[in-house]
């Protein structure tokens, strides 16, 4: 099982953000670890192509923000209440948040897992992922659970009490797909919770076999998705021998399959790898695993 003995919550204060910081500090007291609050302080807090905008005095600048930064803490702090969880704030500098946030991550050393929103004040809602956690995600070496105001979530926003009772992970048989497989264990054993193991089969029909009335992959090879079944428990059939485990083979494109069985199924989170190969997509980061986070209906842990 993973040792955590850090999570790390970035904010920007906003509401949008903070909506991350009860999920942090669920994890936080979970695990007995440590709770840092991290608030980045950058040149570009605002948007340079704004005419209104001035370029400031870096040090002037930089001393009031961190000011600013250290007195609005106090809401985060208020939020943390008495729930047990050792806290510490923390202020980074840099020339984007993502830079500030990848950084601290470095220096600190040990964060076992960093919870964060997918967008933040800037809250712009067209855009895939708000870029400060598009580029945490592609970049940190930890693991990171992303959260936004989905239409399903694991803490009770009432009793802030924890229900993860349906964990989805997707599986494309590559040694990439295999690493959350730690946390999965790890974080499944919270609550006894149910591990669905889906592999999206996405097989292109040649257009010469349009004509003879063939559209699905399981037309010419009906026994194909017993065989996957088959091979998805022979590879992790030891390592989820201790849990509830359900196997699902879907034809179609991963991101869709993802978010139908996270719909239909009630899944309280998805835990899955940055990189894998096509069978979830083509998954260099910025392909499926941001689409998911785009379209799920619930918390996303990419690893």
């Amino acid at each position: 099982m993973p040792e955590i003995k850090k999570v790390l919550f970035t904010t920007d204060f906003s509401d949008l953000s903070n909506h991350a910081l009860p999920y942090a500090i669920k994890m936080a007291k979970i695990y007995n670890a440590e709770l840092i609050m991290l608030h980045a302080v950058t040149i570009y807090d605002n948007d340079p192509n704004d005419p209104d905008y001035h370029f400031p005095y870096l040090q002037t600048y930089c001393e009031r923000a961190m000011k600013s930064a250290d007195d609005r803490f106090s809401v985060c702090y208020e939020r943390a209440g008495d729930s047990g969880v050792k806290v510490r704030k923390a202020l980074a500098q840099g020339i984007s948040p993502h830079a500030a946030i990848l950084e601290f991550i470095k220096q600190e050393g040990d964060i076992g897992l960093v919870c964060m929103s997918t967008h933040g004040r800037s809250g712009l809602k067209h855009v895939l992922l708000g870029s400060v956690t598009e580029n945490v995600i592609r970049y940190s070496p930890c693991p990171i659970l992303v959260v936004k105001q989905t239409e399903h979530e694991f803490v009770d926003p009432d009793t802030h009490e924890v229900h993860i009772r349906k964990i989805l992970f997707p599986y494309d048989f590559s040694d990439e797909s295999l690493k959350p497989v730690e946390m999965l264990r790890s974080i499944g054993g919270i609550g006894d919770a149910e591990i669905l193991v889906l592999h999206a089969v996405d097989v292109e029909i040649p257009p010469v076999y349009y004509t003879a009335g063939v559209t699905s992959i399981l037309q010419l090879d009906p026994e194909l998705n017993d065989r996957v079944e088959e091979k998805m428990k022979k590879e992790l059939g030891k390592a989820l021998e201790d849990f509830n485990v359900k196997y699902i083979v879907k034809e179609g494109r991963a991101v869709e399959r993802i978010r139908e069985t996270a719909e239909d199924e009630k899944v309280d989170l998805i835990i899955m790898g940055s990189a894998g190969s096509h069978g979830v997509g083509d998954f260099l980061f910025g392909s499926t695993s941001s689409r998911v986070i785009q379209k799920a209906i619930c918390p996303v842990l990419v690893i």
